[in-house]
């Protein structure tokens, strides 16, 4: 298979999407919304661990962190005497107190008390810088600050800006903005924060809910729209292939397009929509959140992962490559051990018992080695994996506990991040699932688009004359046919006449080559060379609508299909009424037997309908042809043996139907045989021998070995 027509081919299937443009981007973008739903409970999940640890409450003095500590040393220290003094007397301290305060040169080195009240000096400015003056309202105690009391994301706020992260800005505008999320009505256990974050998990699980719904919906509508296109387009151009006429068994490679691989291209495609692109797309959020968080961190859990994946694959490649090979030579050893087993008698006639015990001992003993070697590789590579993982993550737990302990990280950030970080498995799973089923779309596509822009082997020429009733005899001249897409020789240089009013009988070895010739009339193929005329109008310049109105074909293979027994006789054309319908059934014997159907005419028959007998379908068949009263009919008859009563009938229709009409029959009965005005044998694509049956039977010694396989009797002696 071409390698680059794929993408092209798949590029093709792709554009047919577009019918359903609008669901198409809203499956897309739904897709998208969903991994960033995700990453927003993320954040939820952040706040509620972080109100579970810190209880809302503002840090104190003694509660920093040493990173918290320097860097709150450092930003007192950088400040003027100005400043220093107007956010002491925010706090409303006497003069002297602030007089002390503020002659204190080294804050690291000032009391615990003093530090205590510069530092809630100094909270009171953090609140009123980063969220407004308004929100010192929602913290005010007795001594201006209280740090007892839930403040909601306040005490995030405080706390980022204590480490200087980048996220302050965004939880202070949170803050700013949001009055319940700083418990700005009231606190308690049950807070506004809690209660809002309770809400908006739920909400944002409801959104997520909905855009997974939604995806899902209109990538559906997409890709089934695109689907059903092509099985349309299949289905018409399976009617301009002369390729899927010629077989017996029908169109089976359209039916392959049809069923299999446009639903590879299907599944592809609805992959692609709801899958393929959201999988990087979150795992790419997940990242960015991870990062975010804790950077180092998380970048070092990245690439031990990475470093896991690889090491990891390639062992378990190698011990995988290693446990097929045992697997291969362990089913050689059971086979020769079998074929030892089988071995009885020679083994007591020839008296090598011990010598056989031996051979099995042998192979005994070389299928336990390379079992155990299959078995072990199992047992070392799994658990190895394994004990790399719980290694990574055990250290990944220690770097992260260092974190902690410090102040560089918080346990919130922890099990945000590491919730990030897990969640990446899930999606790149279903991204590698994705890309299989791509693959196998794009090798499907590959061939449904080779078989749509396969030329039609059957056609219309502009301005094709009307083809009168068949009034004297079909003639082939030097008619050739080769089998489109594999070029086998059907038929060679085959001329002969069929009089119109006579019945002509198939006679061959070959089925195909009998269908072949049969299937040129109707031009449900045309001949490689030669000619095919109808009362010397060639068949190539007349409409296809007014030949194939003149002839009625039944045929084994299409016998009947799933609907109603009045649709396979009059194939939903309107123009034939039921009463037509019924007569042409009870001149084919058919009328009796439909009517104890559970719904007489109306009963769906066919594979998943009513099962009728196969004389019972022939007999509809026949009805259906019979109601259009064609001049030629084309019958092949079911090798299978018919009863008695069932050939009577049969007999009886040919006497009604066949007089005066132009009939090639595919005969499997001897009498059908016997009344053919003329049997032509065809062998190896031509024309053997042409006569009555007395004559071929007693001349042919072809046609008589054919007859006796065929009927399995003594043959007529002439």
């Amino acid at each position: 298979m071409d390698r680059q027509a794929e993408p092209a081919a798949f590029a093709k299937a792709c554009a047919y999407l577009n019918y359903r443009k609008t669901a198409k981007w809203t499956a897309l973008a739904a897709g998208t919304g969903t991994g960033v739903v995700y990453v927003a409970l993320l954040v939820v999940l952040w706040l509620f661990v972080d109100l579970m640890v810190y209880r809302g409450r503002l840090p104190t003095s003694l509660s920093l962190t040493p990173l918290q500590q320097t860097r709150f040393f450092n930003e007192w220290n950088a400040l003027d005497s100005d400043a220093k003094k107007d956010r002491l007397e925010a706090i409303e301290l006497d003069g002297e107190k602030v007089q002390q305060l503020l002659s204190i040169d080294d804050l690291a080195a000032s009391s615990r008390e003093d530090r205590r009240t510069i530092w809630r000096a100094h909270v009171g400015h953090i609140i009123e810088g980063r969220i407004g003056v308004g929100a010192l309202s929602t913290v005010d105690g007795t001594e201006g600050v209280d740090f007892t009391a839930d403040v909601g994301i306040t005490s995030l706020v405080v706390r980022s800006h204590a480490e200087g992260r980048i996220v302050t800005p965004m939880l202070a505008a949170a803050a700013r903005w949001v009055p319940w999320m700083r418990n700005a009505n009231g606190g308690g256990v049950i807070s506004p924060y809690l209660i809002g974050l309770l809400l908006s998990g739920i909400g944002l699980a409801l959104l997520g809910a909905v855009l997974m719904y939604l995806m899902r919906e209109m990538a559906a509508r997409a890709s089934i729209e695109a689907a059903t296109r092509l099985r349309r387009a299949v289905y018409h151009h399976t009617f301009r292939l002369g390729t899927l006429a010629i077989r017996a068994l029908g169109p089976s490679e359209a039916v392959s397009m049809f069923a299999r691989h446009i639903e590879a291209v299907h599944d592809a495609l609805y992959t692609r929509l709801t899958v393929y692109y959201r999988a990087p797309i979150k795992c790419a959020l997940l990242i960015a959140f991870a990062l975010f968080v804790q950077f180092w961190l998380a970048l070092a859990s990245l690439m031990l992962a990475i470093l896991v994946w690889l090491v990891g694959g390639q062992v378990a490649a190698y011990f995988r490559r290693q446990g097929r090979t045992a697997t291969h030579q362990a089913s050689e050893h059971l086979t020769i051990m079998r074929e030892s087993l089988m071995l009885m008698r020679l083994v007591k006639c020839y008296i090598m018992e011990p010598f056989n015990q031996n051979r099995v001992e042998r192979q005994l003993t070389r299928y336990t080695r390379v079992q155990m070697i299959r078995y072990r590789g199992d047992a070392i590579y799994q658990p190895l994996l394994v004990l790399l993982g719980l290694l990574c993550v055990l250290l990944l737990l220690f770097v992260a506990g260092i974190l902690v302990l410090s102040g560089q990280l918080t346990v919130a950030q922890l099990a945000a991040m590491s919730t990030a970080l897990v969640s990446l498995y899930r999606p790149l799973e279903r991204w590698i699932e994705a890309r299989r089923l791509i693959r196998r779309g794009r090798d499907s596509a590959d061939n449904v688009f080779k078989f749509l822009e396969r030329r039609g082997e059957v056609g219309q020429v502009v301005g094709a004359e009307f083809l009168p009733p068949l009034a004297k005899q079909i003639e082939f001249d030097n008619v050739t046919l080769r089998e489109p897409g594999s070029g086998r020789l059907l038929l060679e240089e085959v001329s002969l006449v069929i009089p119109a009013g006579k019945r002509i009988g198939l006679i061959g070895a070959d089925d195909l080559e009998k269908h072949a010739l049969v299937y040129l009339i109707p031009r449900l193929l045309d001949p490689t060379n030669g000619e095919i005329r109808v009362d010397q109008h060639n068949l190539r310049w007349v409409t296809l609508d007014s030949l194939r109105a003149q002839i009625g074909t039944v045929l084994m293979h299409n016998l009947v299909f799933h609907d109603t027994v009045a649709n396979n006789i009059g194939c939903g054309d309107n123009a034939f009424t039921l009463g037509q319908i019924i007569e042409a059934a009870k001149v084919a014997h058919a009328h009796h037997f439909i009517q104890k159907l559970p719904q007489g005419y109306e009963t769906p028959i066919g594979e998943l309908g009513h099962s009728l007998s196969i004389s019972e379908q022939f007999r509809i068949a026949l009805a259906r042809a019979i109601l259009r009263d064609p001049a030629l009919l084309i019958i092949e008859e079911p090798e299978a043996a018919f009863d008695e009563e069932t050939k009577a009938l049969l007999d009886d229709t040919w006497t009604r139907v066949l007089p005066g009409r132009t009939v090639v029959f595919l005969p499997h009965r001897i009498s059908t045989i016997r009344s053919c005005d003329t049997l032509i044998l065809l062998h190896k694509g031509r024309v053997h021998a042409t006569g009555i049956h007395k004559e071929l039977l007693a001349q042919n010694q072809l046609y008589r070995h054919l007859h006796y396989i065929e009927f399995n009797e003594m043959v007529e002696q002439v």
